[in-house]
């Protein structure tokens, strides 16, 4: 039979009822006492004796009433120190009030609120230290775990020692982009399961249980620590044939792909791993420098991208922090200068055109190369900024030779960060408007890794771009590997071919046969093809040779100023060896003439 619920303050249980009917009982009993010797005749004496009952009879209801006070306010006196209590965070307080008056709701009401209170603290005890997609440890757990791991010392007064694995699962942001954020999520939650069984740290459950102990400062943890980063911490372990052992079970967890939404991936992960106290004895540091590992090991060729962390790790990481400031300087002071290298006919020699290219006057260390620098500035996003500077300056000087009669054509690198901004489109044209610039005067190179972002962004750029005139090149083409389907789904006019198919292209062999077949492949696309980064007669025979429209590289000429590329062209133009050396190509002995090779390149 369920138990019937107490009903507080209700009836005889009632406070008010009981202390009514005691008020009621003694004054009437004092009342009779006091007023039975005026009813009636009696002596003095019984008149005496009827008056001590009835101040006995008070005397009484003043014990009742302060025995009854202190049975109201001791429970309250409880019920105030518990709630102190409670306050003050002790959710393990007792509530001992238990009666059926209404200070026994009151008190059946706070165990109540204490239970939900505790229900709650746990709940988000759990929500602020772990990751609710994964269940593991989130970032704040881990660091609190790991400053007690660092800071350990043993019995015998040795410092703590271990390593701090700190895993990155490779291009799991593309697959949010495609597929949506449930599926990431859930790939993301089968990768994590799936390393912390092939971890030191045996099994999930296992890996809560030392994570939510503040004892366990012996024991490995995994905590998830970002949008698609993970972070082990194995305490002991620093030998490096151990650490290799450890990185590698990780790798072959996912090695037979992993099933998520129904469907197969293969996700790959980047592992960089620092030591304690070997690499530094703070927490913080040493898992910042086992970020740094990993974003080196990103670089890696291998499959399994691993790498422990070396000192000169840290010496680039400065080295990069010192140029972003010095990026940031040469924006707001104009340090920027365009360089034009030129592009030459296979077909009469002539030149046809330019590529304009960023290079950076430093005021310490004079003219730094954009491969020194394009890197960082796509990584900190000023790259927008460098690549306005570029375009501006190069609408400009595109402009300025077409009104003095020398219109040039002129090639304009831009950064798939550049191509991200929704305006690009509108930016550019809007240049071109500005400086009064022939927009068929104008291409807009892009590599050809850009078919991996946004397609549809890229191509309503581009259809806008040509829809004014603007020809787009795709640059470096066939070093990234792209879908070949996806990228001729662009609207595109001049293909490049990129310069490491070129060191081999005057010789019978793969570089030539490659290249052979880009050339070909971008005519067939209806593409002007324009070879880059030959350097020596016979690779501008060979290209020649193949059928390519358009040749560029340091044979001709190096980037050079403004300035220097005019007095180059004038001097190029009135060259007596011309002659010779267009005979020499057209006749296929360019090997014959390094005389005149050497005066034109002078020149």
């Amino acid at each position: 039979m369920a138990k019937r619920a107490i009903q507080y303050g209700i009836g005889i249980n009632s406070l008010g009822f009981r202390l009514t009917a005691i008020y009621v009982t003694l004054a009437a009993m004092c009342l009779a006492l006091a007023t039975i010797p005026f009813l009636s005749e009696h002596s003095v004496s019984d008149t005496v004796l009827h008056m001590k009952m009835a101040i006995a009879g008070l005397i009484a209801t003043a014990i009742l009433m302060a025995l009854m006070s202190r049975r109201v306010t001791g429970p309250i006196r409880q019920l105030t120190d518990v709630a102190r209590k409670v306050a003050d965070g002790n959710l393990d307080a007792n509530v001992p009030v238990d009666c059926s008056c209404e200070i026994g709701g009151l008190g059946a009401s706070m165990r109540t609120m204490v239970s939900r209170l505790q229900a709650s603290t746990t709940e988000i005890r759990q929500l602020a230290n772990h990751d609710l997609i994964t269940g593991l440890p989130n970032r704040h757990r881990f660091q609190t775990l790991l400053e007690r791991q660092t800071g350990f010392v043993d019995a015998d007064g040795a410092p703590a020692s271990g390593s701090v694995f700190f895993i990155d699962v490779i291009d799991l942001r593309k697959v949010n982009d495609r597929f949506g954020h449930e599926t990431s999520d859930q790939l993301f939650k089968m990768i994590a399961s799936l390393l912390v069984e092939a971890s030191p740290c045996n099994g999930h459950g296992a890996n809560l249980r030392n994570s939510g102990s503040d004892k366990a400062v012996r024991e490995p943890v995994l905590a998830r620590f970002g949008g698609t980063e993970l972070v082990l911490s194995v305490p002991g372990l620093t030998d490096p044939d151990g650490i290799a052992s450890v990185a590698k079970r990780l790798h072959a967890a996912l090695a037979g792909g992993v099933k998520a939404s129904g469907r197969q991936f293969h996700p790959a992960i980047a592992i960089g791993i620092a030591r304690y106290p070997q690499d530094s004895a703070s927490a913080t540091k040493v898992k910042q420098y086992a970020a740094l590992a990993c974003n080196n090991s990103m670089a890696l060729s291998d499959a399994e991208k691993t790498a422990l962390f070396q000192p000169w790790m840290l010496e680039v990481l400065k080295s990069r922090e010192t140029m972003e400031r010095d990026l940031r300087t040469a924006i707001a002071d104009g340090q920027f200068e365009v360089y034009y290298q030129p592009k030459v006919s296979a077909l009469d020699w002539t030149v046809t055109g330019v590529e304009a290219l960023v290079r950076l006057n430093h005021p310490e260390r004079g003219v730094v190369g954009p491969g020194e620098f394009i890197e960082i500035a796509e990584m900190t996003g000023l790259i927008g900024d460098i690549g306005l500077i570029v375009l501006e300056e190069a609408v400009s000087q595109c402009a300025e030779w077409h009104r003095a009669g020398q219109s040039t054509e002129v090639s304009i690198n831009v950064s798939i960060e550049q191509f991200k901004n929704a305006e690009f489109a509108n930016l550019v044209i809007a240049i071109l408007k500005e400086h009064q610039c022939p927009a068929d005067l104008i291409t807009i190179e892009i590599t050809e890794t850009i078919a991996h972002t946004n397609i549809t962004g890229v191509a309503d750029h581009i259809k806008a771009l040509r829809a004014v005139g603007v020809r787009i090149a795709i640059d470096d083409f066939g070093t990234g590997y792209s879908n070949l389907a996806q990228l001729t789904g662009l609207k595109f006019d001049i293909l490049k071919v990129d310069r490491s198919f070129v060191s081999g292209i005057d010789s019978e062999g793969k570089a030539r046969e490659v290249s052979r077949s880009i050339i070909q492949l971008g005519k067939n696309l209806g593409c002007r093809v324009v070879v880059e980064g030959t350097e020596t007669p016979g690779q501008v025979a060979a290209a020649a040779q193949l059928g390519c429209d358009e040749i560029q590289g340091f044979f001709f000429s190096k980037p050079m100023k403004r300035c220097d590329f005019d007095a180059w062209k004038d001097l190029r133009t009135r060259n007596p060896v011309q002659d010779t050396f267009h005979r020499a190509v057209a006749g296929g002995g360019l090997m014959q003439v390094p005389a005149a090779q050497d005066r034109l390149a002078a020149s």
